[in-house]
């Protein structure tokens, strides 16, 4: 299945995105859903088989869990690593806020006084259980579905001193996410292509099995520290290819389209607006 989030009518729903369009499921969002744990799941694929009446929403938004936690994976690609000049001996994880989220069709303005605006295609993970010291070999048990992310990021900011990772992260808007998640069951995760086009230049072309470390490693290794709850999202890195490793470099300006996407899954677009 592929679950959206809709307004209609002022209220925020969950929905099911179908050949012959959106259904809403009866939960008011991701988390909801999620907790109230495989029944519902049965009784969503019972209904589902109906044919029943679907809904034109007034906007899409980030099919997230609200307040979700946003944890991402830096330097998970070699060429990624190589470009950034980065040698970590373990995955580098770092959290993004709630207000980075961008809702799909909305414009990223760029704040001021950044210059130097780049851009990470990445697949993102969706937790559909609480998952907390987990092993390698479960760690696919605990995975709902995927998205597509663009961890945008300023390089100027996180080249001041001290570095600004946060800063440099977490500005509004900064993370722009794909309008739908599909289920796990409903792909194979295995040399998904994986891409990033500005204004129609191909700039990140890769597959997801290039990888350093794999999905069930990653969620073997952050679950050891931290508790992950239904409905967050992890991301899993970018390969090489972004603004700052260009000669000169790439960086986003106002009136540039992104196209981020991960074959199978889904695809995001970004336009860079101008400063507020």
């Amino acid at each position: 299945m592929r679950f959206v989030t809709y307004q209609l009518h002022g209220a925020t729903e969950l929905g099911v995105r179908t050949d012959s369009g959106i259904v809403p499921t009866g939960y008011d969002g991701l988390r909801d859903y999620l907790e109230a744990g495989d029944a519902a799941a049965e009784k969503l694929e019972a209904y589902l088989a109906t044919d029943p009446p679907v809904v034109v929403p007034d906007r899409l938004l980030a099919p997230l869990a609200e307040r979700c936690q946003l944890i991402c994976v830096g330097g998970n690609y070699r060429e990624h690593l190589i470009e950034a000049g980065l040698h970590p001996s373990e995955p580098i994880y770092f959290p993004k806020i709630w207000s980075t989220v961008l809702a799909p069709g909305d414009p990223l303005h760029l704040p001021e006084p950044t210059t130097e605006l780049d851009y990470e295609v990445e697949l993102a993970i969706i937790i559909g259980r609480t998952t907390r010291g987990i092993a390698a070999k479960d760690a696919f048990d605990h995975v709902f579905g995927y998205t597509v992310i663009n961890d945008i990021g300023a390089r100027d900011v996180m080249a001041r001193e001290p570095m600004q990772i946060m800063l440099c992260k977490s500005a509004d808007g900064f993370l722009p996410v794909a309008d739908e998640i599909v289920t796990a069951d409903e792909v194979d995760i295995a040399d998904n292509a994986i891409t990033c086009l500005v204004n129609g230049e191909l700039r990140q072309n890769s597959t997801i099995d290039q990888m350093i470390y794999d999905i069930p490693y990653l969620l073997e290794f952050l679950s050891r520290s931290v508790t992950l709850h239904p409905g967050d999202l992890v991301t899993t890195g970018t390969p090489g290819g972004v603004g700052m490793g260009r000669t000169p470099p790439g960086y986003l300006h106002p009136g540039d389209v992104v196209v981020a996407g991960v074959a199978g899954i889904a695809s995001v677009t970004t336009t860079i607006a101008g400063p507020r």
